[in-house]
């Protein structure tokens, strides 16, 4: 939570997290599938309780003044920005692990927070992003991919979603004036690096993805 409420100091439009479910069937929100990269834990998320999950340090590996953070819930961030206006962007971390009705659980979340609006729901595991435009055919989505793998607007346009996440270093003025073609955004990551940020503003496209919320903000100024 420390990250969230910073990059809202610094300004940000919103914040992008990923999302994975508990053995109980919590949403919580960590990158890996694994607790063990970024908590004093060791385990799969898949395979523990949430209750376990809480009691865990999230923050010592990063900085000391961090100790004692928590794995937040995705139902506790939620919480978090309704009292703001940023928007959210929730990525499922679904390509590697498969978590049983999780579109299905994050668009109940959702709308029991009434968030709708201005939540954009990502995923490299794009069939997963077709499910949700099935399930809630409203919903902003966005089909993430790499820069080995990039995806075109035509291809986006087949999962019915309605923006690409690509990385930045595969993005050039004819993918973008493409996407803006087709009627899909395009918000790249994760570009930190200012000259980066004027050329990729410049060429149109919707969002930057970024750890610099405070560049960001002063470039797109």
């Amino acid at each position: 939570m420390a990250a969230f409420v910073k990059a809202y100091e610094m300004g940000a439009d919103g914040i992008e997290l990923d999302i994975h479910k508990t053995q109980d069937g919590v949403l919580i929100v960590m990158h890996d599938e694994n607790v063990a990269r970024t908590t004093m834990g060791r385990g799969y998320i898949h395979s523990a309780p949430y209750s376990w999950i809480r009691t865990l340090d999230a923050g010592s590996r990063f900085h000391r003044r961090f100790a004692g953070e928590k794995v937040p819930s995705l139902d506790e961030v939620f919480s978090f920005i309704k009292s703001t206006r940023m928007r959210i962007n929730v990525e499922m971390k679904n390509q590697q692990i498969h978590y049983p009705r999780l579109e299905e659980d994050l668009l109940t979340l959702i709308a029991h927070h009434g968030l709708e609006e201005r939540v954009v729901i990502s995923s490299f595991n794009h069939d997963s992003i077709r499910r949700v435009r099935t399930l809630d055919a409203g919903i902003d989505t966005a089909l993430l991919c790499t820069d080995f793998r990039p995806v075109d607007a035509l291809y986006a346009q087949q999962f019915r979603a309605s923006a690409i996440h690509p990385s930045y270093k595969s993005v050039s003025p004819d993918y973008v004036s493409d996407a803006t073609r087709r009627g899909i955004q395009m918000r790249p990551y994760t570009v930190d690096e200012d000259h980066v940020m004027r050329a990729l503003h410049a060429w149109g496209v919707t969002g930057l993805i970024t750890n610099r919320p405070d560049i960001a903000r002063s470039v797109v100024g």
